[in-house]
């Protein structure tokens, strides 16, 4: 019994043993494998920084390189810039210097005061304030029925004035005369100024007055400097010879006042028709000689159509004179239709 009870303790000493040496060797393996484990991680961890590392040394050049470039670019960017504002400048040099030269003052000499000796039509343009290209005018003209006895005939009288911009030798009112609406071309042949109207100058002055024709250097001379110069001594004669002698050698002659002011027959037709100012169709205005006093006449006269009650024909509307020289109008008939 004894001995069998002896038996027995050992046996479960020996198995408490072995029950406690299998708890001491799972916790051994235990702590060994989380040793491991950490290890692994700490590994891992490094292996990835190393990694890490070489990567960013690898990108480094890669950015030093896109940086260089971006460098580059800003600089081409500001030569573009610079070049831009270089052409602006240059730009605004050229227009600046186009302006200076469209200013530049005339090399023609428009002198101050220029006349037209016409006894009849005496006329003159006073020019002021010339400057860069442009100057301001004003131009008297008169109409004279008896040049030498001017309390025994019709005096008529107007004026245009205004700003005449240059073009080369020729001036061209810009700005036109408010009352009339009169506007004139001026062109310098250096010895004198030929003036042609440009709009319809009838309005701006009376009876007979007009611009056009042929304007010298100075004043207009008057009646009584006429007179003595007729009557002048042998020495005004010489002088006045050889005046005419350089004015045949100049490379420019001045044309006759008469050519150059009488209208021609189809003007003297635009005279007539502008004032009858006719609403009709088929007027027709012709040129029909000359009256013994000069003037030419102007028939006027319907043209017709053929119809069922008569044939094709002229139906006479009157007759017209015009002054060649004026461009004056007068019925032919007017003294005939007062009467009647």
């Amino acid at each position: 019994m004894k001995k069998g009870s002896f038996v027995l303790g050992i046996s479960l000493l020996l198995c408490v043993g072995s029950l406690t040496g299998c708890g001491f060797l799972g916790e051994k393996e235990a702590a060994t494998s989380s040793q491991e484990i950490k290890e692994n991680v700490t590994k891992k961890n490094v292996e990835a920084k190393e990694e890490s590392n070489e990567a960013i040394k690898k990108k480094e050049p890669q950015d030093n390189a896109t940086e260089e470039s971006d460098k580059e670019t800003n600089k081409v960017t500001e030569k573009e810039k610079d070049s831009s504002k270089l052409g602006d400048k240059q730009k605004e040099d050229s227009t600046k210097a186009a302006d200076k030269t469209e200013s530049a003052p005339s090399q023609v000499d428009w002198g101050s005061t220029w006349s037209r000796n016409i006894d009849t039509d005496p006329a003159g343009i006073d020019i002021t304030n010339l400057k860069g290209n442009t100057f301001k005018f004003k131009l008297n003209s008169n109409h004279l029925d008896n040049p030498k006895d001017v309390s025994t005939g019709l005096v008529s009288a107007g004026d245009v004035e205004g700003t005449a911009k240059i073009e080369g030798n020729v001036a061209t009112q810009i700005t036109d005369d408010i009352e009339s609406g009169c506007m004139i071309k001026m062109t310098n042949h250096t010895s004198y100024i030929e003036v042609k109207e440009i709009s319809n100058c009838s309005r701006a002055g009376g009876i007979g007055v007009y611009y056009e024709g042929i304007y010298q250097k100075g004043e207009i001379a008057s009646q009584e400097e006429k007179t003595d110069n007729n009557t002048s001594s042998e020495d005004a004669g010489e002088d006045k010879q050889d005046q005419e002698k350089r004015e045949e050698s100049s490379t420019e002659k001045i044309p006759s006042e008469k050519a150059q002011n009488l209208l021609t027959h189809e003007e003297a037709e635009q005279h007539v028709k502008e004032f009858l100012s006719l609403s009709m169709d088929n007027m027709y205005y012709v040129y029909d000689g000359d009256t013994p006093e000069g003037n030419y006449s102007i028939r006027v006269y319907q043209y017709q159509e053929a119809t069922a009650d008569s044939t094709e024909h002229e139906a006479f509307y009157g007759f017209y004179t015009v002054n060649p020289q004026t461009g004056e109008v007068a019925d032919a008939y007017a003294d005939l239709k007062e009467s009647n």
